[in-house]
């Protein structure tokens, strides 16, 4: 067997576009205007952007290919690499902006029509069906920053990693992703896109979900198979590997309201409810926002509300037999209050009875940074959390790097690595051979 790393990301200048400086500069102006140094605003703000921009480097200087031996040479030995792929569509933009960029586009074209065309009228008229599109779905509201940081960024993941998986078939299994709420894009509708890039003798193996960039679990695409086979339905039956995140650290979409299609989950009842109960519409007004100067409020906010344990498992009630990791085991952070005692809202102890209940239920334990800088941390984890683990759930958890976010978190790959190795001991091959192969290939 070989070393698998369940979940790392390769991704590259190609899916980033010259609006990010348009960013550096709002967020440098929201710098100058905000209060003292001394509040923890400016400083969190500052620590954002020092993030996105080390982010953005190192997606520079490296190719996918330069990525994956940089990692290899972090291992020490050959190894198997499972690249996740993210659909940023709707991260800075919203799908309201997205269509009248196809109308420009449109009317654009058909201004270069002769003058016996122009005559006919079409191009008022196409302009008057796209003015009643955009009122129609004028519950959108676009990021304060206007900007589309991730244009494009969908073609070019897949060229990316259809060219690494080319250049190393046998040791690179990369996931595919997609946003639902595209589904009017492609002539097949995005079911018809997972079938065309996903499977044997096809470039991804898998299917990655990111449901805090805007989406419900329970969007009707995904989930509702009443009137046609659902993404879920189609991954259950052809046992397609899907992972998403489950964990209240990592990323959202940055609107400040949108429509949510499907469950949220409610707070004060602690259940997913359809999103229309709770907020008029469907459409959900988020209470922090960019301006907020709070990303770890911002996401957090959007993580909770899309992405809790409790949606996934009317999911999973319905598809019991769907594969699915829930990435990060709820993250390091909850890991900590949780190693102190404190278990409000942590997210293990629910994945965990999940992973119980649903035979096909993985967690991977990547992006396990040292937190709270102490000594010993990675054995801590292993002799609490995983050890008292029943062995049928030893089986189903999984070793995960999060490459290269660990560059955010002060976190070489070597030492990264080392720490699970000497913590899990003989351990380490079933987490980092036998299930994620598991997970995979069976």
């Amino acid at each position: 067997m070989m070393l698998i790393d369940a979940h790392c990301h390769f991704f590259t200048k190609n899916i980033l576009t010259q609006s990010l400086s348009k960013l550096e500069s709002y967020m440098t102006s929201l710098e100058k205007l905000s209060k003292p140094a001394s509040t923890i605003g400016p400083k969190e703000l500052q620590k954002y952007r020092d993030q996105v921009f080390e982010f953005a480097n190192h997606a520079i200087e490296k190719t996918p290919l330069e990525m994956y031996e940089t990692m290899k040479e972090a291992y020490g030995q050959d190894f198997i690499a499972v690249p996740l792929m993210l659909d940023f569509s709707y991260t800075f933009i919203a799908p309201k902006d997205k269509v009248l960029d196809q109308k420009k586009s449109l009317l654009n074209s058909m201004k270069s029509m002769s003058e016996k065309q122009r005559e006919k009228g079409l191009i008022e008229w196409m302009d008057d069906l796209a003015k009643s599109i955009e009122d129609k779905i004028d519950y959108y509201d676009r990021s304060v920053i206007g900007v589309d940081v991730f244009k494009n960024a969908y073609e070019e993941q897949i060229k990316d990693l259809t060219r690494l998986k080319k250049e190393r078939p046998d040791r690179v299994y990369p996931f595919f992703s997609i946003d639902p709420r595209r589904n009017d894009e492609f002539d097949q509708g995005i079911l018809g896109e997972i079938k065309k890039y996903i499977g044997r003798d096809k470039p991804f193996t898998g299917l990655k979900l990111y449901t805090s960039l805007g989406y419900s679990p329970t969007h009707p695409i995904l989930y509702d198979d009443s009137s046609g086979e659902s993404v879920y339905g189609y991954c259950e039956k052809h046992q397609i590997p899907i992972t998403i995140h489950a964990s209240l650290e990592g990323f959202s979409h940055m609107l400040d309201k949108s429509l949510v299609e499907g469950d949220i989950y409610y707070g004060p009842s602690g259940k997913a409810i359809p999103s229309h109960h709770a907020y008029k519409d469907g459409i959900v007004d988020y209470r922090n926002n960019f301006t907020s100067m709070s990303f770890s409020e911002l996401t957090q906010e959007r993580l909770l509300l899309l992405n809790h344990p409790n949606i996934w498992r009317k999911v999973l009630t319905k598809y019991p037999n769907l594969k699915l990791n829930m990435a990060h085991f709820g993250g390091i952070i909850q890991m900590c209050k949780f190693l102190k005692g404190n278990q409000t809202g942590f997210y293990a102890p629910e994945i965990i009875d999940l992973m119980k209940e649903f035979p096909n239920v993985y967690t991977d334990l990547s992006c396990l940074y040292n937190y709270e800088k102490k000594d010993l941390y990675m054995e801590e984890i292993y002799e609490k959390i995983y050890e008292p683990l029943p062995e049928h759930i030893k089986d189903r958890v999984m070793y995960g790097s999060d490459y290269y976010m660990l560059i955010l978190f002060d976190t070489p790959l070597d030492n990264y690595i080392q720490g699970f190795r000497q913590a899990f001991g003989p351990e380490f091959k079933r987490i980092s051979e036998e299930n994620p192969k598991r997970f995979l290939f069976d």
